[in-house]
């Protein structure tokens, strides 16, 4: 497998310009040749005739191009031009597919697609060339994530130099297509391919949550206008230049051990944020920005695997928010690839990966998608690791790497104490609503929660009952035996009361006060809350109960209630039935009865 790259020029014969090409084909001995043409020139007529005359010379080839914020010709960022990449293969089997008019036909496609995949012997990746955001692509992608394991999907999405008014679209020798894709398959089993991303972008500040939003448009965050997140902790307006000021700030959204990060494109006039890329409702989200340190580390730590690999050719689709990011220094992360292989790439308006462990085909932006190829086996080489030496960066780049590093410092201290804050709010909650000592509600929670299952038995016309129970004598048990023994006694009545509602859904118990319990019973009729009670009194009248030599025993008042009485009733009714039960010789209980 070999990669040949040009940056086409237009002021001399093509046929002259790609004679390494030609002397390469010439050699008979490779199987497939494929094209991938990154342009940053926007003439459709240009680009028509480059490929016809690719083809002319090349009839068996493969032509895929599409138009680029930015063409990566050996690692370096070109001049706004056409990039010419030329991948030969000896043995792998490339098949070019070109879906068209996808809008609105989705799902279908994906299937389609994902069905040809599932067929193809032998199939290791696919290839994905997108026209922008012209249309739908998630639902492509969940169809994709059905694809067989061990296939990788990767790809980009077309868009020019220009944010503001971006071209948007791709092309092959016969036509100019913006409603299309083109699918590239690679399939062999001497084919090897090694698909990551790379990223580098750096949380700030706590978390928040999508709390409305629509494919890529995020409408609100906890609850407010989207655009807050921005006026509030940046004093980004609105009225502004807003999408240059928030580039440098995107939001990373968490989705299960995934980060997708997301820019915004535009605003709307309601406060609702249009991204490059889509968020669904609970997602988390932070705001972030980019590290310096944190880039290179990210990006290193891709070098290693890649050259652990050993590729044949290189492809890197690279964001064009990098590109703004790094300015001068664009070629920093880059270069180092070509120190292993041959590269060729573009910078994109978004990215395409599958996660390997989860199967999902997910767009991404703002990373570094570094695609590795060979034929055959790996051979390992001996030489020391390539790797980003930023240490090359002046000005305004270092001073802004500094800057990142103290507030990465800072947000990592901030943060730490915020997850703190948040692990003792969370004990504190717990204390607050349930007895220390034997971990049950305490009576303000267990009220709470009795009130809510009246209002739920009124409101679906059924029924909730309520068991009350008193410790016979336990004053005695202190004064006999102490107070260590007697609260040893209040836990262990807890445990018993635990385990005899362990099987019944949605039910509770709480400590009411002293030596006094309530249990809650959702959707027990009376016949069974007579019985539940009758064994849980059996329970404790013949448990032993530690340090103390004598049985124990309990007083139960039992009531069942459709809701319609008031609550302070309901507790008064089974309180009063309680003490009529202690009143009747203790240990028994008393059912209330209208």
């Amino acid at each position: 497998m070999k990669q040949i790259v040009l940056g086409y020029k237009g002021d001399i014969d093509l046929y002259e310009q790609m004679s390494e090409f030609i002397h390469e084909y010439k050699t008979g001995k490779y199987k497939n040749l494929l094209f991938h043409i990154y342009s940053g020139i926007y003439n459709e007529q240009i680009l028509l005739d480059i490929s016809k005359e690719i083809r002319r010379i090349f009839p068996d080839s493969l032509i895929a191009g599409t138009i680029s914020a930015g063409e990566i010709k050996s690692g370096c960022l070109m001049d706004k031009g056409i990039l010419i990449s030329g991948l030969f293969f000896e043995s792998t089997d490339v098949e070019l597919i070109k879906y068209k008019n996808i809008k609105g036909n989705e799902s279908e496609v994906g299937r389609k697609l994902t069905e040809k995949v599932n067929l193809t012997e032998d199939i290791k990746a696919l290839e994905l060339i997108l026209p922008g955001t012209e249309f739908n692509t998630r639902y492509i992608f969940e169809e994709l994530s059905k694809c067989k394991d061990g296939v990788s999907v990767f790809g980009g999405y077309a868009g020019g130099h220009d944010m503001e008014n971006g071209e948007h679209f791709i092309f092959d020798d016969e036509e100019i297509l913006s409603n299309d894709i083109f699918a590239i398959l690679y399939s062999g089993k001497d084919f090897h391919i090694d698909v990551d991303k790379s990223v580098g972008w750096q949380t700030i500040g706590h978390h928040f949550v999508v709390t409305k939003a629509d494919e890529n448009r995020l409408i609100e965050i906890d609850n407010r206008p989207a655009v807050e997140i921005y006026e509030k902790y940046l004093q980004i307006s609105r009225d502004g230049n807003f999408a240059e000021e928030t580039f440098e700030f995107p939001l990373i959204v968490k989705v299960q051990d995934d980060e997708l990060l997301r820019h915004t494109i535009a605003v709307e006039e309601d406060g609702t944020l249009d991204l490059a890329g889509y968020v669904t409702e609970g997602m988390s989200l932070y705001l972030c920005y980019g590290n310096p340190s944190l880039i290179v580390e990210k990006v290193n730590q891709r070098l290693k695997d890649v050259q652990d690999f050993c590729p044949e050719a290189i492809l890197l689709y690279s964001c064009s928010v990098r590109k703004s990011f790094w300015e001068n220094y664009v070629d920093l992360e880059m270069i180092p690839f070509n120190e292993i292989a041959p590269v060729a790439g573009f910078h994109t308006w978004g990215e395409v990966k599958r996660n390997p462990d989860t199967r999902e085909v997910m767009e991404y932006n703002i990373t570094l998608l570094s695609i590795a190829m060979r034929e055959g086996d790996s051979q390992k080489k001996t030489e020391e690791y390539i790797s980003v030496d930023d240490s090359v960066l002046e000005g305004q780049a270092l001073l802004i790497k500094r800057l990142s590093q103290l507030v990465s410092a800072t947000t990592t201290e901030l943060q730490n104490a915020y997850r703190n804050l948040e692990k003792m709010n969370q004990k504190l909650k717990i204390l607050s609503d349930h007895d220390a000592l034997t971990g049950l509600f305490n009576r303000r929670k267990f009220e709470e929660e009795a009130i809510e299952e009246i209002k739920r038995a009124a409101y679906t016309s059924k029924v909730v009952s309520f068991v009350m129970l008193d410790i016979d004598y336990f004053k005695s048990i202190n004064d006999e035996y102490g107070h260590d023994v007697g609260d040893s006694v209040l836990k262990e009545i807890a445990q018993i009361m635990k385990k005899s509602i362990s099987d019944k859904d949605c039910s509770f118990a709480g400590r009411w006060g002293g030596e006094e319990f309530f249990i809650s019973l959702p959707e027990i009729d009376a016949d069974e809350a007579v019985s539940f009670t009758e064994n849980l009194r059996l329970t404790v009248e013949g448990y032993k109960f530690s340090g103390v030599n004598k049985n124990i025993t309990i007083s139960l008042g039992v009531i069942t209630t459709d809701g319609k009485e008031e609550s302070s009733t309901i507790f008064k009714n089974v309180d009063d039935c309680l003490y009529a039960a202690k009143r009747n010789g203790r240990n028994c209980y008393i059912q209330y009865r209208r």
